[in-house]
């Protein structure tokens, strides 16, 4: 109820009147409904190419669903960024979904062997942790002030900066950052005496966090020599050394096909939870969509929530039957990302979902 009442209120402190952008790319033409803050992000997923824009005129929020069925019907993919109670469902239209911003990704199983922990993960990510452990790399375990002061300017800000321009991410404050430091530390990779690296975590509990990342100055040339992976592995055993039973990777955009995703998920036997206080989602709405675009959304890998499950979303057209051999890889690929199943659009605009349990 308190959560409801928050996000309501949310609402009316926002403008009552929500921006309104056609993007027109060479195969689809999507409209996007919203304030604007995930806009560059969406449209970046959404075409493979740079889309025309056109500005349409703000609309009230009352007026939102009749948009939705106007631009549906006339072939469009609307997509509305949204507070999560401003969620509607059309009448007549076969495709409505949600999907949150972010999701979070969790390890289980850190309680184990290492060398059990090791064999969930792929046989290529296993020979790169192995060839890595051969490198002259130092890791260090510091709760000291000023490697956090160092670790924040030096690599965490730059890398943020260098890495996710354009994607949404929101930099995290100094005095944020520290908090969790003083609950957890900071795991840091030396080439000789300089730090190349960081991973910032928390403690809660038998729950570990990898809250913040980054390498010196943002340089990706030290992300390829895998640090990043180094420091996770690092991480990995550090926790399991200190009783954990879990690792919380923390967040990743709501796709499979996201690079983020795919490598968590490599780090073991994941699953995924939401992320804490999320207060907007993306709607997706519509009728018919053009088979490019279909087969473009599909690939995306697209996560839904339904109660407290997630699920890879597939599409299909008006009156085409799910055919389970079509979507073989998809459906096992959802089990292997630690989502609950998959959830096909109906002609009725529900999802169907089918659980790991009967593929």
């Amino acid at each position: 109820m308190v959560s409801w009442l928050a996000n309501a209120g949310r609402v009316l402190v926002l403008n009552l009147r929500v921006n309104v952008f056609r993007l027109k790319g060479q195969e689809w033409t999507i409209t996007y409904i919203g304030a604007g803050t995930e806009f560059e992000y969406l449209s970046c997923i959404l075409f493979p190419d740079e889309p025309l824009l056109e500005e349409l005129p703000r609309v009230f929020l009352w007026k939102v669903p009749a948009l939705i069925q106007q631009l549906s019907s006339k072939g469009d993919l609307v997509v509305c960024d949204l507070n999560k109670n401003l969620c509607w469902l059309p009448r007549g239209l076969s495709t409505s979904f949600i999907v949150p911003p972010w999701i979070r990704q969790v390890i289980e199983g850190i309680d184990q062997p290492p060398e059990k922990i090791l064999a969930s993960m792929s046989k290529n990510r296993r020979k790169k942790i192995r060839r890595l452990q051969e490198q002259p790399f130092c890791v260090e375990f510091s709760q000291d002030k000023q490697d956090f002061d160092q670790f924040y300017y030096r690599m965490y800000l730059p890398y943020v900066r260098e890495r996710h321009e354009g994607q949404g991410l929101i930099l995290v404050d100094y005095d944020s950052a520290l908090k969790k430091f003083l609950r957890g530390g900071i795991i840091l990779i030396r080439e000789g005496h300089e730090p190349i690296g960081g991973l910032l975590y928390r403690q809660e509990g038998d729950t570990f966090y990898a809250s913040y990342g980054g390498v010196l100055d943002g340089d990706y040339d030290i992300v390829k020599r895998g640090v990043q992976l180094r420091l996770d592995w690092a991480f990995i055993q550090w926790a399991h050394k200190q009783g954990a039973r879990r690792i919380d990777f923390g967040s990743t955009r709501a796709l499979t096909s996201d690079g983020v995703f795919e490598y968590k998920r490599q780090m073991g036997r994941s699953r995924v939870i939401l992320q804490r206080f999320i207060y907007d989602l993306w709607s997706f709405y519509a009728d018919r969509l053009p088979d490019e675009l279909l087969e473009h959304l599909n690939s995306l890998g697209l996560i839904t929530v339904v109660g407290d499950e997630y699920y890879r979303v597939l599409l299909l057209n008006p009156g085409e039957s799910f055919r389970p051999g079509k979507f073989t890889r998809e459906i096992k690929d959802a089990a292997a990302c630690g989502l609950n199943g998959v959830a096909i659009n109906s002609d009725s605009g529900k999802l169907q979902i089918i659980p790991n349990s009967q593929v």
